[in-house]
């Protein structure tokens, strides 16, 4: 089978997260940055405030909508939050330098399993958001081929990249930032019973909006009232967050400078990119039944697929 080799993989950059035992070798993002190490440095030296929380997600796996539900949460009111979601992902953008954009309570957000990250981010509050692997994939191919690839000239060859291709890589390949979807799902799957870590599903914030935040609420401790609840599941509505993030979004100086060759036009262009679709089961008007075939065999080969309460 011949599989599709990651522009960013870590064979090329030579950049990762590992944990401390060295048992586990996550290829990073930075190569988007210009100093990955001073990065990778500053979330080794940060110091977590107490009032903060932590969202953890693959990508594409509803990391803008959780966070906009956390945020909600911490500030008391339903009202969209002006800033970038990534002035707060610490794979970016510097914890530090984060703190001068959102003061305390806040969000900050990554796409690393917890086990590659400091133990003081392993520790804190964290809120783990898991979608279906099929919609995944479907997802993750328009991030990479359309946000990515018009971010990072070393993705540019992606624009004519196929999504049979892309869904190979997807399945087979595990050198691709972030590390595979498959190994960053089973881990933090594993995460499920520990008390500092709450593991919701994509599909039900999408299905059961209300039940759903109220379980975030009840986690972070935010203790905000039933009206209030229902007031951010409104607001978080795909169609509704889509059309209220565009309007009021900006994108802070600093965090510019993270992306290089982005201007203010081109951050609302982005935001535009990120909030496709937002369903459940497009896949099924991506995948041929030879390739839904061939996911499904690969699934019953993946221990934690009879465990985890996939929605398709």
């Amino acid at each position: 089978m011949n599989v599709f080799q990651h522009p960013m993989r870590g064979a090329v950059t030579n950049q990762y997260f590992s944990s401390e035992d060295g048992t586990v070798k996550v290829p990073a993002i930075g190569t988007t940055l210009p100093d990955f190490q001073l990065l990778r440095q500053d979330i080794e030296e940060y110091k977590w405030n107490d009032e903060d929380f932590l969202l953890a997600t693959y990508p594409k796996n509803g990391t803008h909508l959780a966070w906009e539900i956390m945020m909600m949460l911490l500030q008391g009111s339903a009202e969209y939050i002006n800033d970038m979601k990534e002035a707060c992902m610490i794979d970016l953008f510097s914890p530090f330098k984060a703190v001068e954009i959102f003061p305390s309570p806040r969000v900050l957000n990554t796409h690393y399993r917890l086990d590659v990250l400091p133990k003081d981010f392993r520790e804190k509050k964290t809120v783990v958001v898991i979608r279906n692997p099929k919609d995944s994939a479907v997802s993750m191919y328009y991030h990479e081929i359309h946000i990515m690839a018009a971010i990072n000239a070393k993705l540019k060859e992606w624009s004519q990249l196929s999504f049979s291709q892309y869904l190979k890589m997807y399945l087979f390949n595990k050198d691709v930032p972030y590390g595979s979807y498959f190994d960053y799902t089973e881990y933090m799957w594993s995460l499920r019973d520990k008390p500092n870590v709450l593991v919701i599903f994509f599909e039900d914030l999408k299905t059961d909006p209300v039940a759903s935040i109220q379980k975030v609420n009840e986690f972070m401790g935010t203790q905000r009232d039933a009206d209030l609840v229902q007031q951010i599941a409104e607001a978080t509505n795909f169609e509704n967050m889509k059309k209220g993030k565009l309007a009021n979004t900006k994108m802070n100086d600093e965090l510019r400078k993270q992306f290089e060759g982005i201007t203010t036009g081109d951050a609302n262009d982005i935001s535009n990119r990120v909030y496709r679709k937002g369903t459940i089961g497009d896949w099924k008007n991506h995948l041929t039944v030879a390739e839904n075939e061939m996911f499904d065999e690969f699934l019953a080969n993946w221990k934690p697929s009879k465990e985890i309460p996939f929605r398709y």
